[in-house]
């Protein structure tokens, strides 16, 4: 049989974002009971983040029905990021008060864009987003500062939480437009709507720093800075203080 193609090496780039995939997804199955005594526990209702249980943080999001979208997530290398949610998030009759900041995103991004499959795929992935905020974030309470490793026992806002929902969801949607234009870049709808991500996240960036510093704990501020391309994104890696040292 003829030998099959080699496959490039990933850039380091790519590399990074890899090992921050992995990690989102290594303290997710590190804390699963403590997700599931939060969120079905009779006092659920105490949560680390004010005016919301945290049920309703970790509120499944809506399924991904189209197959199409499911293997342009698969491609994307972010179906751990869609599956994950949907395995293990709560029945939860409400819905979860982070999901409006993604739709935000989504509104932005996809104006004027046909494409059914790539809009089904960015809304889902945006979906996970508010929920894998919302899941760390209804554990927040056990977690250690990002820089002073010194324990975080005080509530986070609403408003805090939307604007890492804001964050979280335009990183992962423009890997899924980036990936959609790599194989097709014919689209001008699609181009216009990566620009308009690339461009909002050089809008978001002077204001992270400050966001970071409000979320504060570790998780949290991982699942954030690690998202979106930025002047700081892998910083903490590349130094070798990477935020698993606690855990």
């Amino acid at each position: 049989m003829p030998a099959s193609p080699p496959h490039p090496a990933p850039t380091l780039y790519k590399s990074w974002e890899a090992l921050a995939d992995g990690l989102h997804v290594q303290r997710l199955a590190l804390h699963l009971p403590q997700l599931r005594n939060q969120t079905t526990a009779i006092s659920a209702g105490a949560s680390a983040v004010a005016e919301m249980t945290s049920g309703a943080l970790a509120a499944r999001p809506a399924a991904l029905s189209d197959s199409q979208a499911t293997a342009l997530v698969e491609a994307a290398d972010l179906s751990a990021w869609v599956n994950l949610p949907a395995e293990h998030g709560t029945p939860d009759a409400a819905a979860s008060p982070l999901v409006g900041a993604a739709e935000q995103v989504e509104a932005l991004l996809l104006d004027g864009v046909s494409d059914e499959t790539l809009g089904a795929a960015v809304r889902a992935v945006s979906a996970a987003s508010a929920w894998w905020v919302g899941a760390f974030a209804a554990i927040r309470h056990l977690g250690v500062h990002h820089a002073r490793l010194t324990p975080i026992d005080d509530t986070v806002s609403l408003d805090t939480l939307r604007a890492a929902v804001r964050v979280v969801a335009l990183g992962t949607a423009q890997r899924i437009l980036a990936h959609h234009l790599r194989h097709d870049s014919t689209d001008e709808a699609v181009r216009l709507a990566y620009c308009r991500a690339v461009t909002e996240g050089i809008v978001t960036e002077p204001g992270l720093p400050a966001l970071l510093e409000e979320l504060g704990e570790l998780r949290l501020v991982d699942l954030v800075c690690t998202s979106i391309p930025w002047r700081g994104r892998f910083m903490k890696y590349a130094g070798g203080t990477g935020a698993g040292q606690v855990e």
